[in-house]
């Protein structure tokens, strides 16, 4: 079956998604807190365990449920607060392309602990989905995922952070 891409308007966001199946993680500890941030193809699922019980974020194509992509979202659980933001992005082709290219030069660069994990999908080059730990204090991540046939990035920044 060929390729298949979706654009943003196809996305839904949940943060009640069941666990999906993996193609790979990225886990991180970060002080009391532990996140698993999952390639799921093209989609992404971010789960932190808190000692207060679980956040999670997953953003995919769901057949099943209608699309919903919100800018924003805030959510908690016990003493921690999970914030997430949302932006599309509308590109020329070489816009998209440096984009790319940007994120997968990076990813090869990386030494050590990996903190970015990209997954490339279809007979696109351009289509990728990017995970990134942007921070352990505050913990803080982004995620980054292409649609070339549409021009479009969609790029997510989220943290957990305890109440005061």
């Amino acid at each position: 079956m060929p390729f298949a891409d979706v654009s943003a308007a196809s996305l839904t966001f949940r943060p009640d998604a069941p666990s999906m199946p993996v193609l790979d993680r990225l886990e991180r500890d970060a002080g009391p807190l532990r996140l698993s941030l999952r390639l799921l193809g093209a989609s992404h699922q971010a789960v932190v365990a808190t000692p207060d019980g679980t956040l999670a974020e997953t953003l995919a194509y769901r057949s099943e449920l209608g699309p919903d992509l919100p800018e924003d979202f805030t959510q908690r659980v016990g003493a921690w607060r999970h914030r997430y933001s949302c932006k599309v992005e509308r590109l020329t082709v070489p816009q998209l392309r440096e984009r790319v290219r940007a994120l997968r030069d990076r990813a090869v660069m990386r030494t050590g602990e990996p903190d970015l994990l990209v997954g490339l999908f279809g007979g696109d080059p351009d289509a990728l989905t990017a995970l990134e730990v942007t921070g352990t204090e505050p913990l803080s991540w982004r995620t980054v995922h292409t649609y070339p046939q549409y021009g479009e990035v969609v790029t997510t920044d989220s943290s957990v952070v305890p109440l005061v």
